[in-house]
């Protein structure tokens, strides 16, 4: 599907929804497609449109999600996807959201929608937590005054879904619309709106869409007069079409210029117009339980300028102790062994969640491995591919790790408590000179840089979108987190120091992101735009919910498990057991990985690896065939390692990693190196594809690998201080 068409072949009917952000969205549009698409508590996550089919009476009906966005008149990407998806599709219906527990500031855009739609439904969400809150609203006499359907639901609970598809169908296939539809009435601004309005009638433009073009061509949006000129392009029957859209285009500067002598700002009248009758409708119809709204003593410490960070990163700190503590037992058989306990010390770390996937990895391995009559072939797919020395067996030993730590951050994304942790960080994100809407394309980016690059859309400006670009390949993904996860497992001893290294690892490339906005900001001159961050109370997490974060990012995981990183496994394994003479791996004495493909190829990367790392040729080699599998997919970097490991054959679990026998301070440089050296093939070609800019995409390239190896090299140096002191 493009991004603003869909093919109406697909399906019978259109279901579009809009929302502003938080409104539940993406959350109805989970329930009612059964998509697991992700949910979050931030604005502008959904950036691009999606659609899923769905059956209802035999009919199929394409719901289709778009971003989340706050108005359709704006200059911003979420508003430019949305009204050009109305604008160029055959939607059968515009199902409109409002957050029922904050219906005075949520129904500006349902009044701005219906003002140049017939086919609107009200949806009104969250109605369990407007329970709570004791919100009471009379929806039928809201849709009365409206003239629209209104219905109340929530999502979660699956209340109102059913009713919501009937109202659909029906509105559908009715073809009917109401007659009596509340009107906008702009005030002192309606002589200038009808001047404007009848002048737009004149270009083949209906009344109420004209009104909108006017109501927004006098705020100063120079997109009504694209939109103008395209209708010209497609009616082509008007020849003197472009002059008129000239003069219409002064025609509102005047209008602008003349209400400004009056101390009227357009831009500013035109949405307090829309929020007067919201709050109108308000009062009319929504009553609630006084209650003092207030922010909580966690909420004051979490936006401390100084507080914030700290009690963020400790937060931060401790999900990752606990991930480790549930997925591999460490600390806690530490703390078992102290206390004296030794046996079941042994026990929480041999039967740990990584152990047990791992010999469960080895266990299949040996089982296809005798299965398969061709001794290449079998070692290839049991050693090269399944088992958890190499290859997909490798990665996906590492998966409970990843999933325990998905499963925390789900409960605390649903639970309104991620929220709070990262607006700790947003006056530190402020001084480096970008909006605090760079946080979004942040977050995004710790489960994959490739959408983080793309949800850069939602900044205010090219620059400031430009810049986030440039140093989002520092943020580590999803796949990046399996690297740090398995060297901190592999290579550090107890579980404080395990968390510890993932801690730093993560606050180097953090910084390393904030320091390359201030210095592009430096030369770009950026000062960023306001942003106000919405906290959410603190609530009780759907467990509906956290399956649906979950399991979209254990998804991606097991997909390129089972597709890039197959692939990837098989690649490595021949390039590791072939060489100029041929396979080398007939049996373990005779093997000689340095007569391989995988050698040649290491080799040549050496020279760079030795004195970034200081480690011998034997394992410079090695290393730097590592880093170059990296670039294909970060994960690969593992696989790589494994399948030139200067140990095969049976060794214990993760034996091909350890038999590298990096001392910590080597094993953090390079996990540092890894994390910030160049960004993965796809996320290079998304940040060209978005800029068009083969200057500033080497230049990405060039500035990371500098980066990556300075730090990994200061890092390096200060170890060998250390042992010598």
């Amino acid at each position: 599907m493009a991004l603003s068409r869909i093919n109406s072949k697909d399906c019978d009917y259109i279901v579009a929804l809009v929302g502003a952000p938080n409104s539940g969205k993406t959350t109805l549009f989970n329930v009612l497609t059964g998509s697991s698409e992700f949910v979050a508590n931030w604005p502008g996550v959904t950036v691009d449109v999606r659609a899923a089919v769905m059956r209802v009476d035999s009919k199929k009906l394409c719901v289709v999600d778009l971003p989340g966005t706050y108005s359709i008149s704006g200059d911003t990407a979420e508003e430019r996807v949305t009204r050009s998806f109305l604008a160029e599709n055959p939607v059968d219906v515009i199902v409109v959201l409002a957050d029922s527990t904050i219906l005075e500031r949520s129904l500006y855009l349902p009044l701005e929608v219906m003002s140049v739609y017939d086919n609107v439904v009200l949806v009104l969400t969250k109605a369990d937590e407007a329970e709570k809150k004791g919100i009471s609203i009379d929806v039928e006499g809201l849709s009365r005054e409206l003239g629209i359907p209104v219905i109340m639901i929530s999502a979660l609970e699956g209340r109102g879904i059913e009713e919501l598809l009937r109202i659909i169908m029906e509105y559908i296939e009715s073809k009917q619309r109401p007659t009596r539809r509340i009107k906008i009435d702009y005030g002192r601004l309606s002589p200038y709106v009808e001047e404007l309005a009848k002048h737009i009638r004149r270009l083949g433009v209906d009344e109420k869409r004209a009104k909108w073009f006017a109501a927004a061509l006098i705020q100063g949006h120079e997109w009504v007069i694209e939109e103008l000129k395209k209708l010209r392009h497609d009616n082509k029957s008007n020849n003197d079409n472009g002059k008129d859209i000239e003069e219409l285009k002064r025609l509102a500067k005047r209008i602008r210029d003349r209400l400004r002598q009056e101390g009227i700002e357009p831009i500013v009248e035109i949405p307090r117009i829309y929020y007067d009758l919201a709050a109108a409708l308000y009062e009319k119809y929504v009553r609630r339980r006084e209650e003092e709204v207030r922010l909580s003593r966690f909420d004051r410490l979490l936006l401390h300028p100084f507080l914030g960070p700290v009690i963020s990163g400790l937060a931060s700190f401790a999900i990752i102790l606990l991930a480790y503590i549930v997925a591999t037992g460490s600390p806690l058989d530490s703390l078992l062994d102290a206390l004296g306990l030794h046996k079941a010390a042994r026990l929480v770390s041999e039967y740990s969640l990584v152990n047990l996937v791992a010999a469960g990895m080895n266990w299949l391995a040996s089982i296809v491995e005798s299965a398969i009559p061709n001794p290449v072939i079998a070692r290839m797919i049991g050693e090269g591919v399944l088992s958890s020395s190499y290859g997909v067996g490798l990665v996906i030993s590492f998966l409970p790790l990843v999933a325990v730590m998905m499963l925390i951050l789900g409960v605390l994304e649903d639970s309104g408590i991620l929220t709070r942790l990262a607006a700790g960080f947003d006056n530190v994100l402020r001084r480096f000179g970008v909006s605090g809407k760079a946080l979004f394309p942040v977050l995004v980016s710790f489960g994959c840089n490739v959408p983080g690059v793309l949800s850069t859309r939602i900044m205010e400006n090219e620059e400031e979108r430009r810049a986030v670009i440039f140093a989002l390949p520092f943020i580590p993904c999803s796949a990046r987190l399996t690297v740090i996860l398995a060297f901190a497992h592999v290579f550090f001893s107890s579980g404080i120091e395990k968390a510890l290294v993932v801690l730093v690892v993560y606050s180097i490339a953090i910084t390393a992101f904030l320091l390359t906005l201030r210095l592009f900001g430096y030369f770009e001159g950026l000062e960023p735009s306001e942003l106000v961050l919405e906290l959410t109370p603190i609530k009780k997490p759907s467990m509906r919910v956290v399956w649906w974060f979950f399991w979209d990012k254990i998804k991606h995981f097991l997909v390129r498990a089972g597709t890039v990183i197959t692939i990837a496994s098989i690649i490595l394994w021949i390039l590791a057991s072939y060489g100029p003479s041929g396979y080398l791996k007939y049996n373990e004495t005779s093997y000689n990985p340095g007569a391989s493909y995988a050698a040649s190829i290491g080799k040549a990367m050496a020279p760079y690896v030795e004195p970034v790392f200081g480690v011998n040729e034997s394992l410079a080699w090695r290393i730097g065939f590592g880093l170059l599998g990296g670039f294909l997919a970060k994960e690969v970097f593992l696989d790589s390692l494994a399948a030139v490991s200067p140990m095969h054959g049976s060794g214990g679990e993760f034996a091909t990693l350890k038999a590298y026998s990096l001392d910590p301070w080597t094993a953090l440089a390079l996990l540092i190196a890894v994390t910030l050296y160049v960004p993965c093939i796809s996320t290079l070609s998304v940040i060209y594809a978005e800029t068009r800019s083969v200057k500033l995409t080497t230049t990405v390239l060039l500035y990371d690998l500098s980066v990556a190896s300075l730090v990994a090299l200061i890092i390096r140096l200060v170890g060998d201080l250390l042992a010598i002191l």
